[in-house]
């Protein structure tokens, strides 16, 4: 309670600066949210001070309607006037989209009742967001409608969201309820967030349709967050990233099955594929080949012997210096072990 208190006084504060700036509608609105989240608030004062607002604000509202007028008459004479004189959208697009933002309920925007079911605002969303698309309907505010819908659509086919908006009734105060949190729970970001500066409609219309485009396939859009932020996201037709990062590994493995695999020449030691015994020129060291015709395709004396002989001698060495390292780690817990590759390791090294 005390929050609701907080918030309805917060609420007199913005009223008191939309009346000094001649705001009626902004002042009236956040008077009437004042008296409903704290009943006990006097604002007699401040609604009279809104009341008075009439007789001074007459004059530039009929001069702000002679602008309008105006700008509409301008707005008509351009209305569908695109590249080379050509026709970008109709009266019907214009008259859509001046419905959508004059709507003040989620319900009437998508034009369904309050008693529908989820299935029947997806119909709705379907229809109307088509219409409103901002790369098929070029009208003016296109961009500003389609935000509305969409967020009609998610406040309304999410069970809580519209539990919540059905107890409030009005787009405003649930929209206020959502930016300031009037109850200040602790609550997680999640995809609910409607009103988040980063919100994106084209994302939900994305995952309504899939992710193929509708009407073209490299869509630009942009959306704005506070401070005049803007974010652009290109969307190109193509194979989907993430089913080629999952077949990934399967396309590697496929590769490395098809690839030549060489087996080495040698082994320190005998096993099933080398068998037949060699010993190098240097050292006396035995290693084992598989091809019997290995002296004719190394000959003695000839480098390409020397160089393997060479990479036996020092496979050898590593393998002595593993072992004689763990021969001296067991040797600090018994003086008396004896360390017989250290030997060898020595015996190499001094020849």
């Amino acid at each position: 309670m005390d929050g609701n208190k907080d918030e309805a006084l917060r609420c007199v504060r913005i009223a008191e600066d939309a009346i000094a700036a001649g705001n009626k509608p902004r002042a009236a609105k956040f008077i009437k949210i004042a008296r409903r989240l704290n009943q006990d608030l006097q604002v007699n004062e401040l609604l009279a001070a809104c009341d008075e607002l009439d007789s001074g604000s007459s004059a530039s509202f009929s001069q702000e309607k002679g602008v309008g007028e105006s700008r509409s008459e301008l707005g008509k004479e351009k209305l569908g006037g695109g590249l080379n004189g050509e026709r970008s959208y109709t009266e019907e697009h214009v008259q859509l989209i001046r419905q959508v933002k004059r709507n003040k309920d989620y319900y009437a925007i998508l034009g369904v009742e309050k008693t529908c079911s989820v299935e029947e605002i997806r119909k709705a969303y379907r229809k109307l967001s088509l219409k409103v698309h901002p790369d098929k309907n070029k009208a003016p505010g296109s961009e500003e409608a389609f935000k509305i819908v969409s967020k009609a659509f998610k406040c309304l086919s999410d069970v809580n969201s519209r539990r919540q908006y059905d107890q409030t009734g009005l787009v405003e105060e649930f929209e206020y309820n959502q930016q300031h949190n009037v109850r200040r729970r602790p609550r997680r970001r999640t995809g609910n967030d409607l009103f988040d500066d980063d919100f994106d409609p084209d994302e939900i219309f994305r995952a309504f349709f899939g992710q193929s485009d509708m009407f073209r396939t490299s869509q630009v859009y942009r959306t704005r967050g506070a401070g005049a932020h803007h974010r652009e996201e290109v969307h190109n037709g193509g194979p989907n990233i993430m089913l080629l990062i999952q077949l990934l590994p399967f396309l590697v493995i496929l590769l490395l099955a098809y690839l030549p695999f060489t087996e080495p020449d040698y082994a320190l030691h005998k096993n099933y594929n080398y068998q037949i015994p060699k010993t190098t020129e240097r050292h006396g060291v035995e290693f084992f080949v598989k091809s019997p015709n290995f002296d004719e395709s190394y000959p003695l004396g000839s480098s390409a012997r020397a160089k393997i002989e060479d990479s036996v001698i020092k496979d050898y060495k590593n393998v002595l210096v593993h072992y004689c390292r763990v021969e001296l780690q067991r040797r600090h817990w018994n003086k008396k072990m004896s360390t017989p590759h250290c030997d060898k390791l020595n015996a190499l090294e001094v020849a």
